[in-house]
């Protein structure tokens, strides 16, 4: 791969997180195996990092149980051109990851040279330019997500439902993936997460926890997470229209 912007990183390795148990989409499979228009979540999924360019290698991170599963009929040979590594994952997502940066870190021969880009499985309709924006910014940054606005006004309540206060939404934004950062750096994070017992619910949450600056960057309302049915529903309509040219997979 020649990208003349990669500087001194030797390495961009995306670690997929897939162990969705598919509750709140209320069906009989799991979300990221789920038929998007013919082709399984988790394939366009796959596929999107595959084809983007600034990738070299793909960790699929997943439960135990569809290590089959994913090994005989998602990834068997010929179907990406990247090498895609499968590797169990934990009890919780943060389990996972720490079990892909693990598989990461045997990857690669210099971890603060080595970009890794944390995505979730179910997040199919990422694209060229976000995934070059996050890149640059963990570059010039270290630690760098695609953030998202957010427009309504948001209001804080008590357990009874009775509103506290009105949030300032000038100051709030929605996480995205993928989530990018320089290995050695979200290792260390990690390290300092299970030293003091901390689990974060994002990548970017351990690091503010390891007080490890965090840039944001502009993410993109088309990258939605499938969670619900509705998620299912947009996405669908989202591939029945050409408003997504840069759309990788």
């Amino acid at each position: 791969m020649s990208d003349p912007g990669r500087l001194n990183f030797s390495k961009h390795i995306a670690v997929i997180v897939a162990g969705g148990k598919g509750v709140r989409m209320k069906s009989g499979i799991k979300k990221q195996f789920m038929d998007l228009e013919g082709i399984p979540v988790l394939i366009r999924t796959l596929k999107a990092f595959d084809t983007c360019g600034q990738v070299d290698e793909i960790i699929l991170v997943a439960p135990e149980p569809d290590l089959a599963f994913c090994g005989n009929t998602l990834i068997h040979p010929g179907t990406f051109a990247l090498p895609v590594h499968l590797v169990k994952g934990g009890i919780t997502r943060h389990d996972s990851v720490a079990n892909g940066l693990a598989a990461a870190r045997d990857l690669s021969a210099q971890p603060e040279n080595t970009l890794v880009l944390i995505h979730d499985g179910v997040r199919p309709f990422i694209n060229k330019t976000l995934v070059s924006r996050c890149i640059k910014g963990a570059r010039e940054y270290g630690a760098c997500i695609p953030t998202v606005r957010i427009t309504d006004t948001i209001k804080k309540a008590d357990r009874n439902g009775i509103i506290q206060c009105t949030l300032d939404r000038n100051c709030l934004y929605r996480a995205q993936t993928p989530q990018v950062f320089r290995l050695d750096l979200i290792l260390k994070a990690f390290s300092h997460a299970r030293q003091t017992g901390f689990r974060g619910t994002d990548e970017a949450s351990v690091c503010e926890h390891a007080k490890i600056p965090v840039l944001t960057v502009a993410g993109d309302r088309f990258n939605i997470k499938l969670t619900t049915p509705d998620d299912l529903l947009f996405a669908r309509l989202i591939l029945s229209t050409e408003a997504m040219p840069d759309y990788i997979a």
